[in-house]
């Protein structure tokens, strides 16, 4: 939607210029400004609309399963997190400074540049999803995943050529000298979390509610929920799931 508004605006200056300064108007010219102008309307309508969807969501399942709506992914507006039929918190997506939100908007193609997650826990835990952006364009993404003040994980993106000749995309996520393996075969709506051999976890995308998302994990691993529930959204964001 950035760049239609870009579009937008360079040709209304445009076509006041020309009228200025050389006296003419075309109304073909006002026709295609016009467009512009729809095409944002109707694009910012049917995100709000998402918006408003994911605000709203209410769901149930298993009391061990956690579950969200991610239909809208720009906007910062809050997200619901379930757990069976109890509330667990809520989740929203940040931008540190305000032109961070414009440039993703104009440049980055699926909105995934300055990708920060915040989530709020019922139970008074907090988790932040910290960008370690060096470089402004780069291969692999990586994240300082923060709990209550103190960094206790980092996630980066896997891409390579081994994986895109699998046709799987993952993600790496370190966790108190643990390795994990956040991955989902491409055009598969489920994501894997493997740790030395063993999947401990998994997620899935509805194939009826497109943008309903659950997520299992497995016992023994209760110390890490929170964390892999923020991560596994991340993923979903960070690979546009």
């Amino acid at each position: 939607m950035g760049r239609l508004w870009l579009f937008f605006v360079v040709a209304s200056i445009g076509m006041a210029l020309r009228f200025l300064v050389l006296g003419k108007f075309e109304w073909g010219q006002l026709l295609i400004v016009s467009g512009f102008l729809a095409g944002v309307l109707l694009i910012l309508g049917i995100e709000r609309w998402q918006a408003w969807r994911d605000a709203s969501y209410e769901g149930a399942e298993d009391e061990d399963v956690w579950h969200t709506h991610m239909a809208e992914r720009f906007w910062t507006g809050k997200k619901r997190l379930f757990k069976g039929t109890k509330k667990m918190g809520e989740f929203w997506r940040f931008f540190p400074l305000p032109w961070q939100r414009i440039v993703n908007s104009i440049l980055s193609d699926q909105n995934q540049w300055y990708l920060n997650l915040s989530f709020a826990f019922a139970d008074g835990t907090s988790v932040q999803i910290i960008e370690q952006r060096e470089k402004l364009f780069r291969v692999n993404d990586t994240w300082h995943i923060v709990q209550n003040g103190a960094v206790v994980a980092v996630a980066r993106t896997d891409y390579s050529w081994k994986n895109k000749l699998k046709l799987r995309e993952r993600m790496i996520v370190e966790i108190q000298g643990k390795t994990l393996f956040f991955q989902s075969p491409e055009m598969v709506s489920r994501t894997e979390v493997w740790l030395d051999g063993k999947m401990i976890a998994e997620g899935k995308r509805s194939r009826l509610l497109r943008w309903r998302y659950t997520f299992r994990v497995n016992e023994g691993y209760e110390e890490w929920e929170r964390l892999l529930v923020a991560a596994y959204v991340l993923f979903n964001y960070a690979y546009h799931q």
